[in-house]
């Protein structure tokens, strides 16, 4: 079940290292849909996680500290609106891109999911999230390549952001060059992210005539929350809702 904390954090390196390698193509037996259906699971799944301490030998003690989520299929589909296919097809892209690891058995199954010491991102939770339900995604039909750019976008912008500043800065040939996505497919991608209710505001570049200075500013939904529960000094850094 999704915990509607103002934001969650993700593995910032993993997902970045991730977000190339999705294409709109077949794979594997998998459908070009398969793509956008990981992605969207891999946010549900990061709102549904939480951190738990494993035993296991490292060097730097018997503990380790871990990211789990619990979640049927049930539960996977009320948060996103997938079907069960597309759900088992994004589960299987999703452990390809070793970005998740099934455990426990089809009744009690709990996903591992796989972080990083490169850091992490705040993601927007509880300003998207109803009664469980991430409501963007029920607007996306799984039927076009440029929701699943998007999606690479939305979390590229969101890994991007300065931790001090209330917007993402990116350049289109910068997008390009980290997300490949291509650059006549971007402005479309951000059209799909605004009408989804991801993307709240896009702050063009300063102008001077023919000439433009700097890249666009791009402000995620529940942009305002993520400076929230920043003084927190618990076990965990997300902010709990009011």
């Amino acid at each position: 079940m999704i915990k509607p904390l103002y934001w969650h954090r993700l593995p910032s390196d993993v997902i970045l290292e991730a977000l190339p390698g999705l294409l709109w193509k077949p794979s594997n037996r998998l459908s070009a849909a398969s793509g956008t259906a990981a992605l969207m699971l891999l946010v549900a799944l990061h709102f549904m996680g939480e951190e738990v301490h494993e035993e296991v030998e490292t060097f730097s003690g018997p503990f380790i500290t871990r990211r789990i989520a619990a979640a049927s299929y049930d539960d996977l589909h009320a948060a996103t609106g997938l079907s069960r296919k597309l759900i088992s097809q994004g589960l299987q892209r999703l452990q390809e891109l070793n970005l998740v690891t099934p455990t426990g058995s089809h009744q009690k199954r709990r996903y591992r999911l796989t972080w990083s010491n490169g850091g992490w991102f705040k993601l927007p939770c509880q300003a998207i999230v109803r009664s469980g339900v991430i409501l963007p995604f029920q607007n996306l039909t799984l039927r076009s390549p440029h929701e699943l750019y998007a999606l690479k976008i939305y979390l590229y912008l969101a890994a991007r952001r300065d931790n001090h500043k209330a917007f993402s800065l990116a350049s289109y040939e910068t997008i390009a060059a980290s997300t490949k996505v291509s650059e006549r497919h971007i402005r479309k991608a951000l059209l799909t992210l605004t009408l989804c209710g991801l993307m709240v505001n896009i702050n063009r570049s300063r102008e001077d005539g023919d000439k433009v200075y700097g890249p666009n500013m791009y402000y995620l939904a529940g942009y305002h929350q993520l400076f929230k529960g920043a003084a927190l000094t618990g076990g965990t850094p997300e902010a709990v809702a009011a």
